[in-house]
């Protein structure tokens, strides 16, 4: 069954339009927002950070749904399924369901591994903020920092790695980045709209500038397999693989083990 559905196709300006509807709020949360409730707010910094942070992609989902209810009407799982590509992978050629693409995510995990967490390419973080000093990050924008026997027995702090993992992984960032804009940017950027899906999500990185030269190797191949498929899972696994150490290390950070 051919899965592709005839839907009119964003234009390149609302594609735009529509990023930085999800981009300037982390933007003004990092820059405009933090330095006024670091002061007078008795949260931990970098706690304070993470729930804003998740309230950015908070807002990424209502947007999608938003969007998604102007242009579908009423929500039915077989709309939903066909605009957001909620099916397994499907062969280009033959139409029919190919799970075997799934393990087509296994070798782009390592690469995105051995490049984004190797640490081999730290120096293009460094030389970012080199050149950008005023967007360098603040202490309490690295997650790592988190890691403090303060929080020993705080297991509130793994409820909130699971909303963030919740809306990061799924229903936020991917949900709107792979779901709502990724199906309709081939109008504007043809065979290469994986690839600009994975520049904006990069470039939505703006909060933390001196991640984006990773990112953006990384995150082109994000939605790689879910255009060449028709299908919005592969890029969930893909990008989720990170949810695991993050669970990981706030369970170790709670039991005291780190």
């Amino acid at each position: 069954m051919h899965n592709e559905i005839e839907i009119k196709q964003y234009s390149v300006s609302k594609i735009l339009g529509l990023w930085a509807l999800v981009t300037l709020p982390m933007f003004l949360i990092r820059f405009a927002l933090m330095p006024v409730l670091v002061p007078i707010v008795s949260i931990h910094p970098g706690i304070l950070y993470w729930m804003l942070m998740i309230v950015g992609m908070i807002w990424q989902f209502v947007i999608s749904v938003i969007l998604l209810k102007r242009e579908l009407g009423h929500l039915s799982w077989a709309k939903l399924k066909k605009r957001l590509w909620l099916n397994h992978p499907v062969h280009p050629k033959t139409f029919k369901v190919y799970k075997l693409a799934y393990s087509f995510t296994i070798p782009i995990i390592l690469y995105a591994f051995f490049f984004e967490s190797s640490g081999l390419f730290a120096f293009m973080g460094e030389t970012m903020n080199r050149l950008f000093p005023f967007m360098a990050p603040a202490d309490y924008a690295q997650i790592q920092n988190l890691v403090s026997p303060e929080f020993v027995g705080d297991w509130y702090l793994l409820g909130i790695a699971l909303v963030s993992c919740l809306f990061n992984y799924l229903l936020g960032e991917e949900l709107f980045f792979r779901g709502i804009l990724l199906p309709k940017m081939k109008g504007a950027f043809g065979k290469w709209d994986w690839a600009m899906n994975g520049v904006l999500f990069a470039a939505y990185h703006l909060h933390k500038m001196s991640d984006i030269p990773l990112l953006l190797v990384g995150s082109i191949f994000y939605g790689f397999l879910n255009v060449k498929y028709r299908s919005f899972w592969p890029s969930v696994i893909i990008h989720g693989v990170e949810a695991i150490p993050l669970l990981v290390a706030v369970t170790a950070v709670v039991l005291g083990f780190l």
